[in-house]
């Protein structure tokens, strides 16, 4: 069956893509040879394109009820003078002209219309797998959650050396869902094993079992599972062959997607116990899916039955009262938009709760707050003083690398991070990046010169090196040759630049790639005119890498529509959790 002429203008408005009209096209054929075939009318395209486009753009399902406002990255105002009808039984009426294509749960059907959800099949399936796992597994999954510095990561310290001390023999794995993260969790919990500041029963552990927790190497979790791009099955550890761990502790769990999600919980042997860490207001995973926000929002809800297995530490010891307020004011919302622009400009003082909930009270060494917020507008002299101040900081680091202090270099490197939300334009990486090495002196094509900050973009197990891993290069002991020094606990090791495949300079990053990183001083830019994908939880991503100073570069308006707009993410898994 040919597509309706009408979706052209559907295509062109950015609602669908011509893919997904194809895609569409070739399901609508393969039906018309059963004995009831499909004659889909032109709103049913457009709601099977949109089901198809869903996961592109995070979601797990299209939601009818939410049709009149819910777009994803599609621009409806740009759609206003198409057919759009904003009721959801318009849309369910349509969906029946589709015949064979859209059946009820638990029917074959390539998409499955669920109370005004309508899903791909797949997608179904994962996310009810999901909230059956997690509902009716009893204790043997927990959850804990914590913005940064709430001290996740010396509950887990806690709970290893608890499980080493009852049992040295038990089977334990570490995950993240990125090598970033999974590098960022062994060395968050070797700090904290070695921390004068951390609690008696992580500081006094008896030497074995401190040795024993040190030795434990996360992974990423596809490596966790097996994962094979090219092989059948997908994944090497599944329900027909279960992991062979006591426990799981899976890291960063925001970045989980529905479907590594389930995957993961698919895995588990009948006594294998999870636990789940992550704060649910970052950033969700980049596939679809907001599965730890999700998990969040129905331990809430009255009776839940994941509210006794879920732990949330509020307390913050990474950072005072300022940067703290200014996080919780970007969290709130609109509401919180007037405590946040106080904030930004130094009209601010916190309460001594607020200070408590800081962890100031803690008798722990804390920055000078009244100096740990900037705010930058863009268009102000203020604004090359900052890029002088990027400038020189990076400078610092070339010359310590220029002299062979590899160590030293890595370490002025976290003192100061810029964060872009976008990837283009002036206030993007690639205009920032462009910026600083051209005031560094850097020549057109000079690619490997020391100093230059770099992250890994696609993993390389045979160098052990992982997406999200950050260096810096140095010159190499052989005159002419050039090396890229990566951090190893607190030795460093050196990589021939020869071998590094894919790699990107990091002046400047962006908020998304910082996610589970921390710095002392981060400096958020923001774009110029307010954007889709400048979020609150974004920002929020942003403003929590830092451990002593943020600075804002960005104008009100824009700041005020960050805070303003949320992440939508499409789902149903908070709602079968319940």
């Amino acid at each position: 069956m040919t597509a309706p002429a009408e979706l052209t203008a559907y295509v062109e408005a950015g609602v669908i893509s011509a893919d997904d009209v194809a895609a569409v096209a070739l399901l609508v054929e393969i039906a018309s040879r059963e004995p009831a075939p499909p004659v889909p009318d032109l709103r049913a395209w457009i709601a099977l394109g949109l089901a198809l486009r869903a996961p592109r753009d995070g979601h797990t399902c299209v939601p009818l009820e939410e049709i009149a406002d819910w777009s994803g990255s599609i621009d409806l105002a740009q759609a206003g003078h198409l057919d759009w009808p904003t009721d959801a039984e318009s849309w369910r009426q349509s969906l029946a002209t589709a015949g064979p294509l859209v059946g009820g749960p638990g029917s074959r059907a390539p998409f499955i219309l669920d109370g005004s959800r309508l899903y791909l099949a797949r997608s179904l399936h994962e996310e009810c797998e999901i909230a059956r796992r997690l509902t009716t597994d009893g204790g043997g999954i927990e959850i804990l959650l914590g913005g940064p510095g709430t001290g996740k990561t010396t509950q887990v310290a806690k709970r290893l050396i608890e499980v080493y001390r009852a049992a040295p023999d038990t089977r334990i794995a570490l995950a993240a869902p990125t090598g970033k993260a999974a590098a960022r969790m062994q060395e968050a919990l070797r700090n904290r094993l070695h921390d004068d500041h951390a609690p008696d029963e992580v500081r006094h552990a008896a030497p074995e079992v401190r040795a024993a927790v040190e030795a434990a190497r996360p992974v990423t979790i596809h490596k966790l599972l097996g994962y094979r791009p090219h092989g059948t099955p997908r994944y090497r550890f599944s329900a027909d062959n279960p992991l062979r761990y006591d426990l799981v502790v899976v890291d960063e769990a925001s970045m989980l997607s529905s479907s590594l999600m389930h995957h993961l919980l698919a895995a588990l042997g009948a006594g294998t116990r999870l636990l789940l860490v992550g704060d649910p207001h970052q950033l969700a995973s980049v596939d679809a899916g907001s599965v730890l926000g999700d998990i969040a929002a129905a331990a809430r809800a009255p009776a839940a039955p994941l509210a006794d297995r879920t732990t949330t530490l509020t307390v913050r010891h990474r950072f005072g009262p300022r940067i703290g307020g200014l996080a919780d004011a970007i969290l709130a919302g609109p509401p919180g938009i007037p405590q946040a622009l106080e904030i930004l400009s130094g009209r601010w003082t916190p309460t001594a709760d607020q200070r408590a909930d800081s962890g100031a009270g803690s008798g722990a060494a804390l920055p000078d707050d009244a100096a740990a917020i900037r705010w930058v507008r863009p268009d102000s002299g203020a604004f090359d003083e900052l890029v002088a101040e990027v400038v020189r900081h990076a400078r610092a680091v070339c010359d310590l690398a220029e002299r062979g202090e590899a160590r030293a270099a890595l370490d002025a490197r976290q003192q100061l991070q810029v964060l872009c939300a976008h990837r283009e334009g002036r206030f993007g990486v690639a205009g920032f990046n462009a910026l600083v090495e051209r005031q560094l002196g850097v020549k057109a094509g000079e690619w490997w010169y020391a100093g230059r900050p770099l992250m890994v973009t696609r993993n390389n197990p045979a160098l052990d090196l992982f997406n999200g891993d950050m260096g810096v290069v140095v010159p190499a002991v052989e005159p002419g040759r050039s090396d890229a020094a990566f951090p190893a606990g607190k030795a460093v090791r050196l990589v021939p630049v020869s071998r590094l495949e894919d790699v990107a300079t990091v002046h400047a990053l962006t908020i998304h790639k910082s996610q589970g990183s921390e710095y002392a001083h981060v400096i958020v830019v923001l774009p110029e005119q307010p954007s889709r994908i400048v979020t609150r939880e974004l920002l929020y991503t942003g403003v929590t890498r830092a451990t002593r100073r943020v600075t804002i570069v960005g104008s009100e308006d824009v700041i005020r529509a960050a805070i303003a707009r949320p992440i939508r993410r499409a789902t149903g898994l908070a709602d079968r959790l319940t």
